[in-house]
């Protein structure tokens, strides 16, 4: 039972996604390719043949199955004995059965109660005789429950229903699962499944087929995906006569044997009827389990239209926090009714969920936009590698000195601090409105000319801020600068790093005597700021969104900057005013074939300064326009006022410099101070360098 390590890799920027309609079916070419690549990503992390026990224990349940077991040794042994048989026919009925009180048992006769068995497909019959037993082991719980011994434990009654979707999909998505368990929700959709069963009449059932294993991993990333609940997802596999839980965490797969749920013999034997019995046992015991337990970190079966949770540990802004969150999935469109506060709890309340898309492995978010006192909100809940960097810790570092135009932060806190490998955080901050390309859609070119110009100095003075308090961003993109009210914002500081951290002078930033220094917040939210800055510095040529990274980024440069976020903010800008009728995907400046090809197209197109605006599909812009973009241009690709060496895109050592005299034409007035001084480099120790080469092994 040992695991193999596997690969951990960058994940992919997330994409917006749609769901699917009910009813419409997604391409088998699109399915295949995303299990695929699920599998891809799962590689060896997974535990194969993981014990019972161990599992049970990993839950924290051990001691309740051992009573349980203690309590009601043969609860399911009737049904046990009157088990089918799974041979190559598929499921048959048990006739060879040598004791003759044993052939009147009630379950014996399922086959003759429902003659209709034998003329399903295999699969089909598989499916349908669980559901039956599924039916029968509620009825044997119902009949136990009413005649309790003294001093017996109730058995735990199922809180699932079961629906059969052989033909017809999860509401929300495409998928055809044999069985999903639902929690008892008035809308049976993907948010309220608890589980799901797949069952095959496998020729091997020992080793599984590639495309069933991508079938069976691609529910698991659905749940985890749609949920944002999920610690980890359940789907049982009925391959023939085993029975098997697949228990899909972040990056790791644990398959656990139940064990058999048909005899595999023609006869029947008391060992065998044992086997299923356990089987059974330990099937409706994970089953029953409340869902806190059993696949979330909170309880969701209880109160269908809301979850509530509490911060853990010192990263709940020092007390400051809520002490617990209350999330309404569905409330009044009018929520001025609604209290701020119940139960002791705060009200976050859902209006909707903000769709996108993640890899199995890395970084994992859900984002929920609602209300929280009254103002618009985002909650966000995030899984991160432990040994990378919590946005929360980041947002605590910039709190330290006022940074402009950075979400405003309600509460933020640890949900879990380790759970293979993963940590699971929360942040609930102010709704910081569209994209910067989605709010200038509507304004008049006048008006665009207005305003972006004075976009461009807000975001050059929160990086250069946030880059004096010793953070930096890593992934300003089209979807990470927003607009409300004409003032910017720059979210997502999910890929952020400290720089220098781990370093000597580090703990020399402190600002006051009432705020934390970088290691304290590496304290309180639970990790080691050396180990974390240094797999952060390793990390460095792969983190970001690769449409807007800079040159030396898309080179895979290990040696990172405030400069390449500024070239990033100069590629969101022109994104942001190119005309509607155009398309990203036909502009040049944004056609990316892979990483290595667009840093040279954009490195060749820079160097025309009389055509780079066309390639990037602006075309002949107005003057105010022409000389924003022109100074931008040659801040980041003209220092000493000639064009910057082709060592910019080939040569990882190279360090790139910035024309200063361009500054004052597009960047704020602090921004520059703040930065000018050390020419662009800024904060950049020689540790960091160092470190990024005996770690740069972590990144891959």
């Amino acid at each position: 039972n040992s695991k193999t390590g596997g690969t951990i890799q960058t994940p992919s920027k997330t994409q917006k996604h749609a769901e699917l309609p009910p009813g419409e079916s997604e391409p088998p070419e699109v399915r295949d390719k995303r299990r695929q690549r699920l599998l891809k990503c799962l590689g060896d992390n997974i535990w194969h043949d993981y014990p019972f026990d161990d599992f049970v224990e990993s839950l924290g349940v051990e001691q309740r199955y051992d009573q349980f077991i203690e309590d009601w040794p043969d609860l399911f042994l009737s049904i046990a004995r009157g088990s089918p048989v799974a041979d190559s026919k598929g499921i048959v009925a048990n006739t060879d059965r040598p004791i003759a009180g044993l052939r009147s048992l009630p379950f014996t006769d399922v086959f003759k109660k429902h003659s209709e068995l034998m003329g399903l497909t295999k699969e089909a019959r598989l499916v349908k005789y669980f559901i039956l037993l599924f039916n029968a082991m509620i009825d044997v719980v119902g009949v136990a429950n009413e005649d309790i011994p003294a001093g017996g434990t109730p058995i735990p009654d199922c809180r699932v229903s079961l629906k059969d979707h052989q033909s017809d999909a999860i509401l929300g998505t495409p998928h055809k699962p044999d069985i999903a368990f639902y929690h008892d929700y008035k809308r049976r959709d993907i948010h309220s499944v608890h589980a799901i069963l797949e069952a095959k009449m496998d020729p091997n059932p020992i080793r599984t087929p590639e495309d069933t294993r991508g079938q069976l991993a691609d529910y698991g990333h659905v749940l985890n995906d749609k949920q944002a609940t999920r610690t980890f997802a359940p789907v049982f596999y009925l391959h023939g006569h085993l029975l098997t839980l697949h228990a899909y965490y972040r990056d790791n797969l644990y398959v656990v044997e139940l064990g058999e749920l048909c005899f595999d013999t023609n006869y029947w034997t008391p060992s065998g009827a044992k086997r299923i019995q356990s089987c059974l046992m330990q099937f409706w015991f994970l089953l029953t389990l409340e869902s806190d337990i059993f696949g979330h970190f909170c309880n969701v079966s209880k109160k269908p239209r809301s979850f509530i949770f509490s911060p853990k540990g010192k990263a709940d802004d020092n007390g400051k926090g809520d002490s617990k969150i209350e999330v309404l999935y569905s409330v009044s469109q009018d929520v001025k009714g609604v209290k701020d506060v119940k139960d002791g709890a705060a009200l976050f309340c859902i209006k909707e969920t903000i769709a996108h898309y993640s890899y199995m492995i890395g970084r994992h978010v859900h984002l929920l936009k609602g209300t929280y006192k009254r103002c618009d909100a985002v909650l966000k809940l995030s899984w991160t590698p432990v040994n990378r960097l919590p946005e929360g810790a980041a947002y605590a570092i910039l709190n330290k000195r006022p940074v402009e135009c950075i979400p405003k932060i309600f509460s933020k806190g640890l949900l879990i601090s380790d759970l293979n490998g993963y940590r699971l955080e929360f942040v609930l901050m102010e709704y910081c409105g569209q994209s910067m390309a989605e709010y200038l859609k509507v304004k008049t070119d006048n008006q665009k000319a207005e305003l972006v110009p004075g976009f461009v100095k807000q975001l050059t003075l929160c990086l250069a801020q946030a880059n004096d308090t010793g953070v930096l961003h890593r992934d300003i993109s089209a979807g990470n600068v927003c607009v409300k009210n004409d003032k910017v914002y720059v979210i997502d500081w999910g890929c952020a790093k400290v720089i220098g951290w781990g370093t000597a002078e580090d703990t020399a930033k402190n600002t006051g005597p009432t705020q934390p220094n970088h290691i304290d917040v590496a304290e309180q939210w639970g990790f080691n700021a050396t180990t974390v800055g240094q797999v952060e510095v390793a990390k460095d040529p792969f983190t970001g969104t690769p449409l807007f990274m800079g040159i030396p980024m898309l080179s895979s440069s290990p040696i990172r900057g405030i400069l390449d976020d500024m070239e990033s903010v100069f590629y969101v800008v022109m994104d942001a005013v190119r005309p509607a009728d155009t398309k990203r995907d036909d502009v040049q400046g944004f056609k990316f074939l892979d990483s290595q090809s667009l840093a040279l197209s954009r490195y060749s197109i820079m160097m025309v300064e009389e055509k780079y605006l066309e390639l990037f599909g602006i075309g002949n812009p107005g003057k105010i326009f022409r000389d924003l973009f022109h100074s931008m241009r040659r801040f980041l690709f003209e220092p000493g006022n000639q064009y910057i060496s082709h060592q910019l895109w080939w040569d990882s050592a190279f360090k790139r410099q910035a024309n200063w005299d361009a500054a004052p034409r597009f960047m704020h007035p602090e921004a520059i101070e703040l930065l000018g001084e050390d020419n662009g480099q800024l904060k950049r120790p020689a540790e960091d360098e160092v470190n990024a080469g005996p770690f740069k092994k972590l990144a891959l």
